[in-house]
C-alpha cells in the first residue's frame, strides 16, 4: 500500500499532481460545451446562415440608379427660367435654351412677399456670386437678402392672401447689382 500512496513532494505540493496520477483519472476531463447537441445545432445554424447569405449575394438585383429630379436654371442674359437634368461631367454655367449659350446657372428659390408673408410659388432668383459680382444678392420681388440654399419661411409665417402675391412668383426675376454712387 505504501507504494501505491502518492509521496509528499515539492512537486505535489506545487500544484503538479497530473504527472503522478494514474492515467484513468486524467481522461476524465470536461467535456467541450460543444461537443454533442449542441455542436450540432450551432453547425447547423451557421451552415443555414451561409446558404442564405449565398443565396442573397447571387440572385438579389442590384437597384437601379437613381435618376437626378430636375433642377430650375436661370439664364443670365435673358433672365428666363427653365428646368434641365443635371448629367455627368457637366459644369455650370451651362447652355441655356434661351441664349443658345452656356448662360444658364441654377436658381434660387425666394418664398417672401414683400408685406413679410409667405407665397406657394417662389420667385426665382440669379444669385450675384455666379456672376462674379461680390455683392449680395437681394430678392427683385420681396427686397430679401438671398443666399445659397435660401431657407424657407419659418413655420407659423401666414401664407399670402392677395392673388397677385401668389401669382407674382411665377414671373422670372434676378438680382440686379447695386448702383454704386
Amino acid at each position: 500500500m505504501a507504494a501505491e500512496t502518492p509521496i509528499d513532494t515539492e512537486q505535489n505540493k506545487t500544484g503538479d499532481s497530473v504527472a503522478s496520477a494514474p492515467p484513468d483519472q486524467v481522461d476524465s476531463a470536461k467535456p467541450s460545451p460543444l461537443s454533442g447537441v449542441w455542436g450540432i445545432v450551432v453547425a447547423m445554424v451557421l451552415l443555414a446562415t451561409a446558404v442564405y447569405l449565398a443565396y442573397q449575394t447571387m440572385y438579389t438585383v442590384e437597384p437601379t440608379p437613381l435618376d437626378p429630379p430636375p433642377i430650375m436654371y436661370i439664364c443670365s442674359e435673358t433672365l428666363e427660367t427653365f428646368q434641365h437634368k443635371p448629367e455627368v461631367g457637366e459644369s455650370i454655367p451651362i447652355d441655356s435654351p434661351f441664349s443658345k449659350k452656356k448662360t444658364g446657372y441654377p436658381a434660387e428659390k425666394c418664398y417672401w412677399t414683400k408685406d413679410g408673408k409667405q407665397k406657394l410659388i417662389p420667385t426665382y432668383v440669379l444669385m450675384n456670386e455666379n456672376l462674379g459680382i461680390k455683392k449680395p444678392t437681394i430678392c427683385p420681388d420681396c427686397g430679401r437678402l438671398v443666399v445659397p440654399h435660401n431657407p424657407l419661411p419659418p413655420k407659423g409665417t401666414p401664407f399670402a392672401t392677395n392673388e397677385d402675391d401668389v401669382i407674382a412668383g411665377r414671373k422670372p426675376a434676378a438680382s440686379q447689382p447695386a448702383t454704386e454712387n
